[in-house]
């Protein structure tokens, strides 16, 4: 079991699967829960089927521009993370989903008074999925191409996705209590260490301690990243 793969890809999809599921929840809990079901479930067929298609293609493309195609994706994914989780952490800002008001919050305006099936609401979830799921895919499938571990993957995704249904519908008043930049944060220095390995391997740097290296790399981004909350917090208000 390789727990490295199967932990990075729990953390990196939890928090995109919330964001989905709270939106999904939002939509439904006004009154469109047939428009939140369907755009849920286009929206990530739709991602999945092109995620098949591509997964095909990329399975014949050479060793070393496949390992710098998937790190270049890691650590661009991962340094997106970490910059937005350090800059709510400095502020104390929370994302916008974690609030009562997940609609408002994430600049989705709904169709209203509608009788019947709303098709403007439905898109507007079809297209919520599809790019939060974009993300997911484009995770998976490198943490997938770069190590082999597939099983892992998947089931840290798929564990991702149970955990998010149960605590937004189950637990919604609890999520307050989530330390969800700190998810982030964690998965963005996993990912962005990951990416670090195997772009410098498509490049040709040997790494000393081979894949233990990973760790260091997590260890060196962890503390860049606490450096860098400290000096934000201590910035003087102009």
């Amino acid at each position: 079991m390789n727990w490295t793969i199967f932990l990075a890809a729990l953390g990196s999809t939890s928090i995109e699967f919330l964001e989905v599921v709270a939106i999904a929840y939002a939509i439904g809990s006004s009154g469109y829960v047939q428009e939140a079901l369907w755009g849920s479930l286009v929206g990530l067929m739709v991602v999945l089927a092109g995620a098949i298609a591509l997964g095909t293609g990329l399975q014949f493309v050479p060793l070393q521009p496949l390992q710098i195609l998937i790190g270049t994706l890691l650590l661009w994914f991962g340094w997106k993370w970490v910059q937005k989780s350090v800059r709510r952490l400095a502020t104390g800002r929370r994302a916008g989903w974690i609030d009562d008001h997940v609609l408002e919050k994430e600049g989705i305006v709904l169709e209203q008074e509608i009788v019947g099936f709303s098709k403007l609401n439905f898109l507007i979830m079809t297209k919520s999925v599809a790019l939060e799921a974009l993300e997911i895919v484009v995770i998976v499938m490198t943490l997938g191409l770069a190590t082999s571990a597939w099983y892992e993957a998947i089931a840290g995704t798929g564990f991702a996705l149970l955990l998010s249904l149960v605590m937004v519908i189950l637990l919604h008043p609890y999520l307050v209590k989530l330390p969800e930049v700190l998810i982030k944060l964690g998965a963005g220095i996993m990912l962005s260490a990951m990416g670090t390995f195997w772009l410098g391997e498509g490049v040709g740097v040997e790494f000393p301690f081979d894949e233990f290296a990973i760790l260091i790399l997590i260890a060196l981004y962890s503390l860049t990243a606490g450096i860098s909350v400290y000096w934000l917090k201590n910035q003087p208000v102009t």
